[in-house]
């Protein structure tokens, strides 16, 4: 089985419980662990909507969107129109779900395909693609298409290859049979060169490196 479709299978099997992240109603016991081991995917979103701000009349990309929150979100603050692509399945159905619940469907698109072939529109004001690149294999032609995409700023994380959760993380990810793939520094500094991201903000946040990098696309 390819490193795409292990990562597919996982997702789509793990879309209800993976969302319940952003939930409020789990026991105490289930947001201390999320707190101490996930508490970042919380955070990301925060950070991406303050990076962003505003969003009013806006169009945004959200590449590997899983449940759809990002653009919910984005939708609520006035995002005119968020395209969310996720090659899971479930994650794209329970997307959709949660954005009749918001009402906010009219804005929000969610396709089920790969980045970028799933996305031949655009481009887009801004683009994100958080928590993505930790299960990406080659991330350098993504990441060029995702600078294609975008006209304003291209927000993203990068899970770190040092850090004291890593080899907990790397063993569970093993026996769950779902790639991951973590990275220094020097080596995102690098890909992002490559991809002709020249002019971008360096922030690290917990277990990740964010950057804000500022997109190539002209209408």
């Amino acid at each position: 089985m390819s490193t795409e479709s292990r990562v597919q299978s996982h997702f789509h099997a793990d879309a209800e419980r993976f969302d319940a992240i952003y939930e409020e109603s789990r026991s105490a016991f289930d947001r201390f662990i999320d707190q101490v081991w996930r508490g970042v995917v919380r955070r990301r979103l925060d950070l991406t909507l303050q990076k962003l701000a505003p969003l009013e009349r806006r169009t945004v990309l959200d590449i590997g969107c899983g449940s759809g929150r990002y653009g919910l979100a984005f939708a609520a603050r006035g995002a005119t129109r968020v395209v969310g692509v996720d090659f899971a399945e479930g994650m794209i159905e329970l997307a959709r779900r949660l954005a009749e619940r918001a009402g906010v469907s009219k804005a929000c698109e969610f396709r089920v395909g790969a980045f970028p072939e799933a996305v031949p529109d655009g481009p887009f004001d801004h683009s994100v693609a958080m928590g993505f690149f930790d299960y990406t294999e080659d991330p350098l032609p993504l990441l060029r298409a995702m600078r294609e995409k975008t006209r304003g700023l291209a927000v993203m994380s990068f899970p770190k290859a040092i850090e004291w959760r890593v080899p907990i993380r790397r063993v569970r990810f093993m026996m769950l049979g779902c790639p991951l793939f973590l990275y220094t520094e020097a080596r995102v500094r690098k890909l992002l060169a490559a991809a002709g991201f020249t002019e971008y903000e360096w922030i690290p946040l917990d277990r990740d490196y964010i950057v804000v990098a500022r997109g190539s696309a002209r209408d």
